[in-house]
């Protein structure tokens, strides 16, 4: 799998750096939504988890605009809040976000978050948004 991870926070992104790197994963960063859009051009990765906050825009315009272009619409995106309330989720469902987690997620959890998202899109759809919108049960 191929994973963009888009989130400001240095700190954070060597974490899942150091979470990710025995996984079977080739782990793309971005620090900036300008930085993740050239990403997902050049890198074309099939995930994205995409952080609380950006320097230069807001995570959910982030997945608005890679859910709005036909080119890249189908990448699995996910979104993590650090504070999640009926007004998050119904954003998320509007800017057509897979899923909206609380964070931090768990680097070991999120290839098989993602999967499970690709694989639920895939399946047979009653019409509903079939991407979590509720924090995952805890382990």
């Amino acid at each position: 799998m191929r994973l963009l991870i888009v989130e400001e926070n240095d700190d954070m992104r060597l974490l899942y750096r150091i979470g990710l790197r025995k996984l079977d994963v080739e782990l793309l960063e971005a620090a900036t939504m300008a930085e993740a859009l050239e990403q997902i051009r050049e890198g074309r990765p099939d995930a994205v988890l995409i952080g609380d906050t950006l320097p230069d825009g807001d995570p959910f315009e982030l997945c608005r605009r890679i859910k709005s272009d036909p080119e890249t619409r189908d990448i699995v995106v996910a979104i993590a809040v650090y504070y999640m309330d009926g007004a998050i989720r119904r954003l998320s469902r509007e800017v057509e976000a897979d899923a909206c987690w609380l964070a931090p997620v768990p680097p070991r959890e999120i290839p098989k978050r993602m999967e499970e998202l690709r694989q639920r899109r895939q399946a047979p759809s009653s019409g509903e948004n079939n991407g979590s919108h509720e924090p995952p049960p805890e382990s």
